[in-house]
């Protein structure tokens, strides 16, 4: 059990690479003599506390057995799976089990997030939020090359095509409503998850799938914080995230092709074909003013730390959400 647990405690943290190939086999135990498995037993307990205290936020040792017993399961449950791929728990789950996680310190975890072992190299915290963010800072930073490239062959006045450029613009916007949908659905969840004694009225408005996305974002942050402060869509970033920068989603979403206008007073075809620079970039700039915005009324503090940050240069920076500190990269 030891072992197993010890091993399972490696795996989060990532540490396949200061292991050996005799170190990740559990022995035959049954074979040894007692002097022998005695200093296993005192060596496994002293390696299991050392390997998982960074783990957790406080270690207790009282706990000890609880901790190595849960890890122990774990381990069997993986090797059924015989994949490299398992999912531990949601961080709400193994921190019921366990105690809180010490990433929780240093990165935003919701507690559905899913704690990922990857073999024993490459431990993670997955929740949609996240990988969305990545998706727009991929197509964002992808967008912006492919304008570029636009921008060097016009002015040396070389034939070129912008429709590449329009499909990575339709992407990116989509994306930018995706995300926000997620982010949503997210805090709503959270709330609930870690407020079982949440008046019932609160509950169910939290998980109205027939409230749009628009009610959705300003009513949220409010009722979650618990200041009933409703956001006004007639205010900045929200009148133009969703006046024409939804108007394009919508038009690719729902697609109309033809000279009529919706009902709203604008023309889906011309909207659909309309993605240009400035719309791109300024969809994504309200996207994540948004969640800004959102974020701060609810956790008090700026924006998520895995949502990408623009650089200098306008782009998106990389984003890791692992159980580990990220490794410099090699100059």
């Amino acid at each position: 059990m030891l072992k197993k647990a010890w091993l399972v405690a490696a795996a989060l943290l990532g540490a396949g690479g200061q292991m050996s190939e005799s170190q990740l086999v559990i022995p035959n135990y049954l074979f040894w003599d007692d002097k022998r498995l005695k200093q296993q037993i005192a060596d496994l307990r002293d390696d299991f506390t050392a390997t998982s205290r960074p783990i957790f936020q406080e270690w207790k040792p009282g706990a000890l057995t609880i901790a190595i017993k849960w890890f122990a399961a774990k381990y069997d449950q993986w090797v059924e799976t015989n994949d490299p791929i398992f999912v531990l728990g949601r961080v709400h789950e193994v921190e019921q089990a366990i105690g809180k996680l010490a990433v929780r310190k240093t990165k935003d975890c919701p507690p559905y997030a899913q704690v990922l072992l990857q073999g024993f190299t490459s431990p993670a915290i997955r929740h949609p939020e996240y990988h969305l963010a990545r998706d727009l800072a991929l197509l964002y930073n992808l967008y912006l090359d492919c304008e570029e490239i636009n921008d060097d062959a016009q002015r040396r006045k070389k034939q070129h095509t912008s429709e590449d450029s329009q499909s990575l613009g339709r992407s990116v916007i989509l994306c930018c409503f995706n995300l926000l949908e997620s982010f949503l659905s997210g805090i709503a969840t959270a709330y609930v998850m870690e407020h079982p004694d949440a008046p019932e009225a609160t509950v169910a408005m939290l998980k109205d799938n027939r409230l749009s996305l628009r009610k959705k974002m300003l009513l949220f942050p409010g009722i979650i914080a618990g200041s009933n402060v409703v956001l006004k869509d007639t205010e900045p970033p929200f009148k133009r995230l969703f006046g024409e920068c939804k108007e394009r989603r919508d038009s690719f979403v729902h697609c109309e092709p033809g000279p009529e206008p919706t009902k709203w007073g604008y023309i889906k075809e011309q909207r659909f074909h309309d993605v240009n620079r400035s719309i791109v970039s300024e969809t994504v700039t309200l996207t994540c003013d948004a969640i800004g915005i959102a974020w701060k009324m609810v956790h008090k503090k700026e924006s998520p730390t895995w949502l990408p940050q623009h650089n200098a240069a306008g782009r998106f920076d990389r984003v890791r959400l692992s159980l580990r500190p990220i490794e410099p990269s090699a100059p």
